[in-house]
């Protein structure tokens, strides 16, 4: 079991590769795991807050100056690149670009940072703020620079983040604390591999027909959304001179709850608005193939 828990935790990125290709080429696998994607997300929260302990989660924001630089970089640095570059979009993809790069942090964030020699601490820490704000920052940057009031109900959105967040959060810290947490949290980046899995093949396959019919545009979009990421995840990186705290705010700053954009491209617009959120969910986990390649062998 451990030599499986090793090969799995330093090959992620061969999972979320096969979980790209997987959601295109089996769409109905994904089609079946669209309803429980919520309960995976908090699934992987659990898991990615096993050690955590509630005294640590306050030291981590004396911090509030790189907290807040991050927060920044999150929400607006990549909205103001796609308004610079409106006039080469039509207005659908324009939209839906705004939606995704205003959207807060993946919680996801937490279990890579746990993976990838972060800290998943504060990276839990951002990404709860990031998606506290989000029913305030979202609707208002869209409506900012895609003059798209967009209608969020914002105690729906409230409550989400309570299940997804708070509840796992406090039964990992309470579960995490007996034996039979310690024995999980052991084998928990492993099975937070394997939920990604999951959770990337649910996101991209309900609108596996819109991808196939727009490729150039899938593959442009997913293009640009690299780069988007790239500038993100270098600005973050920059935040501070500790290697575990840069790859934190590194991955926090770039890793997007594209989820969340998706549910809200698709349930409120097009299928087409929705397409820039499936770019960059191929985009934000395609990124974790070089990270994980230049990891240290011995992390």
């Amino acid at each position: 079991m451990d030599a499986l828990n090793h090969f799995i935790r330093h090959h992620t990125w061969a999972v979320v590769l096969s979980a790209i290709i997987c959601s295109l080429i089996f769409p109905s696998l994904g089609l079946w795991l669209k309803p429980y994607l919520n309960y995976l997300l908090g699934f992987l929260m659990f898991l990615s807050c096993l050690d955590l302990h509630p005294t640590a989660i306050l030291q981590s924001l004396t911090d509030y100056r790189r907290l807040t630089l991050t927060l920044l970089i999150i929400h607006l640095v990549s909205p103001a690149l796609v308004f610079a570059l409106k006039g080469y979009f039509s207005d659908d993809i324009f939209l839906g670009l705004i939606i995704v790069t205003s959207i807060p942090a993946g919680r996801s964030a937490v279990f890579l940072a746990h993976i990838f020699g972060g800290l998943p601490l504060k990276a839990l820490v951002i990404s709860s703020i990031s998606n506290a704000l989000s029913p305030i920052t979202v609707p208002l940057i869209v409506w900012m620079l895609a003059q798209t009031s967009i209608r969020v109900d914002h105690l729906q959105m409230g409550s989400t983040i309570i299940y997804l967040v708070v509840f796992p959060l406090l039964a990992a810290i309470i579960f995490g604390r007996t034996t039979p947490g310690h024995t999980l949290n052991r084998y928990s980046p492993s099975i937070s591999v394997v939920v990604l899995f999951l959770i990337i093949t649910g996101i991209i396959s309900p609108i596996k027909t819109v991808v196939s019919h727009n490729l150039l545009l899938t593959l442009l979009l997913t293009l640009f959304s690299i780069v988007l990421s790239a500038i993100n995840f270098l600005l973050g990186y920059l935040l501070s001179p500790s290697l575990p705290e840069k790859i934190t705010y590194a991955l926090t700053a770039s890793y997007k709850n594209y989820t969340l954009a998706t549910l809200l491209s698709l349930t409120l617009f097009t299928p087409t608005v929705a397409l820039p959120a499936i770019a960059y969910t191929i985009a934000n986990n395609l990124l974790l193939i070089p990270l994980q390649l230049l990891q240290p062998k011995s992390s």
